[in-house]
């Protein structure tokens, strides 16, 4: 590794936003960074399938599909953005597609590299000992890949040209 230079990548350098405007069209969105949490445990939701090819003595597992979720929570916080907005989404009760909320997720790392996408709210509880709200993105359908900027606070996401 002589020669290489190596830089680690703290917790702040990825960033999660939600727009609390809830625009899936993407046209008008008022990104907020979840900020007061102490979580973030991306998973990546590989959908397998073992295959039993010929050539090999033992099946081999094949990745199919992925469908991140994202468990979150957010200190309680009245004025907080952010918890303003995910204590409506508890007190609504919200179903269907109410759900939906539009995501961005930045990640660290001179590649600014970026996933957008429409995520489902689940699993939102409401603990007033610990002194949080905790809820879950799951990511599934067409998430686009791209890179972000932020100046101010605000985020600007660019999608990466398909071919």
């Amino acid at each position: 590794m002589a020669g290489t230079t190596m830089t680690k990548l703290t917790r702040n350098k990825f960033i999660p936003f939600l727009d609390t405007a809830k625009d899936t069209t993407f046209t008008n969105c008022t990104w907020k960074r979840i900020d007061f949490s102490t979580i973030f445990e991306l998973a990546m939701g590989e959908k397998e399938e073992d295959m039993d090819y010929i050539c090999y003595e033992n099946a081999v597992t094949e990745v199919t599909s992925n469908k991140p979720e994202l468990p979150q929570e957010i200190a309680l916080y009245e004025g907080n953005p952010m918890y303003d907005f995910m204590i409506a989404e508890f007190e609504d009760m919200p179903v269907g597609d109410e759900c939906k909320v539009p995501f961005l997720i930045c990640f660290g790392g001179t590649g600014k590299v970026a996933w957008e996408g429409v995520a489902t709210l689940t699993e939102k509880k409401l603990n007033t000992v610990d002194g949080v709200l905790t809820f879950t993105l799951k990511m599934g359908g067409d998430i686009t890949k791209g890179t972000y900027t932020i100046t101010d606070g605000v985020p600007t996401f660019t999608a990466t040209p398909t071919i």
